[in-house]
């Protein structure tokens, strides 16, 4: 049923073509003319006037029964909408709906030369540890689980390069400084699908995370999950957080497939 608004700018002819599109559903993908009145509360004359356009348009189709359903023209509309994103657009409301979940932060970033830029960060309610970090915030790539989703899977001479051009120190006892051991680690990354990040940036800080892939299988970014060790087990991150991230990563590469 269509409901009516009050503003002085709003147009009923409009919320009508609108109210017939929408009406179709997975319990109503073919209707009538009488199916489409009941459904959008319009009169039946109005109804086929708008039906008609909307066929005419290339929205709705018909059949020898003079039924009508949607085309794949509406595709196009969803389309329109993903084009129009940009990637922490996308994953916004991805890496809401994991931390939410798990109550740790998620984070989504690129790859600056040898630096991870966050670029979307969803901080977890009542969490102090990272607190520092915020979108625009720039880590070393080798000392963190971002940085390795986003190198890993980068050609060999592409990750030697971005090693040369790293300022690399360590920070606890735990950072790789050696070159192959990073490749080395790297080589794990690829095989389980994910990289982690244990104490090598801060004593106490655990992640992991998953890279999100162009549709040429390139790592354009990576998301992951951020926690303490005091909080949260390897056992706990692998068998809760992984699943859920890698979850997200495959519907955010959906997405990103769908705009190249």
């Amino acid at each position: 049923m269509m409901e009516k608004a009050e503003s002085n700018y709003f147009v009923n002819s409009v919320a009508k073509a609108f109210a017939v599109l929408t009406a179709f559903d997975f319990g109503s993908n073919m209707m009538s003319l009488s199916d489409l009145e009941k459904k959008t509360g319009i009169n039946k004359a109005t109804v086929r006037r708008f039906a008609l356009t909307l066929v005419d348009l290339g929205y709705l189709t018909t059949n020898a029964d003079n039924k009508f359903k949607l085309s794949p023209k509406v595709l196009d509309l969803a389309a329109h909408y993903l084009e129009s994103l940009n990637l922490p657009d996308l994953a916004h409301p991805i890496l809401e709906r994991i931390s939410s979940t798990i109550k740790e932060s998620t984070n989504l970033a690129i790859l600056d030369k040898a630096e991870i830029v966050y670029v979307l960060r969803v901080n977890a309610a009542k969490r102090i540890i990272g607190t520092n970090l915020r979108v625009g915030s720039r880590l070393p790539y080798y000392a963190t689980s971002l940085g390795k989703a986003l190198v890993a899977w980068l050609p060999a001479e592409d990750r030697k390069t971005i090693w040369e051009a790293a300022t690399v120190e360590a920070y606890t006892e735990h950072t790789i400084t050696d070159f192959d051991q990073l490749e080395a680690c790297f080589e794990v990354c690829i095989k389980n699908g994910y990289a982690e990040g244990n104490d090598e940036l801060e004593v106490g800080l655990r992640s992991i995370a998953v890279p999100i892939f162009n549709k040429n299988g390139q790592p354009i970014a990576a998301i992951n999950v951020s926690t303490n060790s005091k909080r949260s087990s390897e056992e706990k991150i692998k068998e809760t957080f992984l699943p859920l991230l890698k979850e997200g990563a495959e519907e955010l590469n959906r997405l990103v497939s769908a705009l190249s």
